[in-house]
């Protein structure tokens, strides 16, 4: 799937004129609401009795709303045409080795409820799709929400997804070959999609607007470890939407065992089931840390990242010397990539990158004159990912959304 950051938006001709229209429409008043009919006129450069049919059948939909103004001329005053922020809903889901994180979203992308789910006694893809079933009809009974209101559910996770909906692979899940899409289809009549990882960039693009005209490198370290690019406005993808599985180049052969089956994966190395595993091995081996005191063997991979910045801070030698191990691997991995695509920004988003933002950073810039071609005609700006520990489930929403009113 491709979002074209810089969309053009033109009139449609054609026998589905009517729909794709009310499409262009409705793409239009979500960026630059609210507007008047005129001035739909002149962005969707549609005339104006074609306007009126299709406001008037967006009406009848509910999914606009029209707001009097008052007018210094005689006459009707105007009215502000917006979208019905309640036409229509959309759910986003976030799913982790540890829970899956599940959103209701109204058409103005603003959350009106999210249930987390614990997956730590079963992650299998029939307890997945049970428990997302009942949630989300759960959310939609206790808003009184119909099934037709329902516009898709969007359900986003770390792994290799074919265009069929079909998790290839889900190191971080254990997945083979599950044709999650259809599986939850036959409890749904709305679309239902499901995203890789990428999603989280189009969550960071809704938190900082001002990013769609960059080239962006969005370095991601979490459960999986992965790149995802824009170049020149448009999200990359790759022949087969694998592009930026940086996550999975093997920098030691010997090294630990990756969930995708190889060894030494860099995902093996620094994602955060491979530090918790690192850490809980490091002292079972005799290593102290004050990891031995707060530490136990249920905490899941964000928890343990929680504990080890706490204990950045207070300056436990064994947790600093694991912030050196993932900042020479991060940095590596995020010069590599600025060599590849030739970024003006970098984000590092996750929870790893979140533990010591801005000790990788120095860390990375330190190794610029080194590991980046040419680095003095550069001009990176690094930042830490806005869009906070939900971006996954939001942007998978806005996905959804991106996916209902396109053209």
């Amino acid at each position: 799937m491709s979002y074209y950051i810089n969309m053009n938006l033109t009139a449609i001709d054609s026998k589905n004129a009517g729909l794709k229209n009310e499409k262009l429409v409705l793409n239009i008043l979500r960026r630059q609401e609210p507007l008047s009919q005129a001035q739909l006129c002149q962005k969707t450069e549609l005339g104006s009795s074609t306007v009126t049919y299709i406001v008037g059948r967006l009406r009848k939909k509910g999914l606009i709303q029209e707001t009097q103004v008052e007018s210094v001329k005689r006459g009707a005053r105007p009215k502000l045409i917006s979208i019905n922020p309640s036409g229509g809903f959309v759910v986003g889901a976030e799913i982790s080795p540890s829970h899956i994180l599940l959103a209701l979203y109204d058409l103005n992308s603003s959350l009106r409820d999210k249930v987390n789910l614990s997956l730590e006694l079963d992650r299998s893809a029939e307890n997945v799709v049970k428990l997302a079933e009942i949630s989300i009809k759960g959310l939609l009974n206790k808003y009184e929400i119909s099934s037709n209101m329902l516009g898709g559910i969007g359900l986003a996770l770390s792994g290799s997804i074919s265009p069929e909906g079909v998790v290839k692979l889900s190191g971080p899940l254990g997945w083979k070959n599950i044709p999650l899409k259809a599986m939850l289809e036959d409890y749904f009549e709305c679309p239902i999609y499901v995203f890789t990882t990428k999603v989280r960039l189009l969550a960071e693009l809704n938190a900082s607007p001002s990013l769609t005209k960059k080239n962006i490198v969005y370095f991601n370290a979490a459960d999986g470890v992965g790149v995802n690019t824009i170049v020149d406005g448009n999200l990359i993808n790759g022949a087969t939407n694998r592009c930026g599985e940086i996550g999975h180049i093997v920098i030691d052969p010997n090294g630990p065992l990756c969930g995708c089956g190889q060894r030494g994966c860099l995902e093996a190395h620094i994602s955060g089931p491979a530090i918790a595993d690192k850490v809980k091995k490091d002292l079972a081996s005799g290593v102290q840390s004050g990891f031995s005191k707060i530490i136990i063997e249920d905490d899941q991979p964000e928890v343990v990242a929680g504990k080890w910045k706490k204990l950045i801070e207070e300056g436990d030698e064994y947790a600093l010397s694991l912030r050196d191990y993932a900042a020479e691997k991060i940095s590596w991995a995020a010069a590599a990539a600025i060599n590849i695509f030739d970024p003006d920004v970098l984000i590092l988003a996750g929870y790893i990158n979140e533990v010591s933002f801005d000790y990788f950073k120095h860390h990375l810039l330190s190794r610029f004159e080194t590991n980046v071609y040419d680095e003095s005609s550069r001009n990176i700006e690094i930042r830490l990912a806005q869009a906070g520990h939900n971006a996954l489930m939001k942007g998978a929403s806005a996905a959804v959304l991106e996916e209902q009113f396109s053209i």
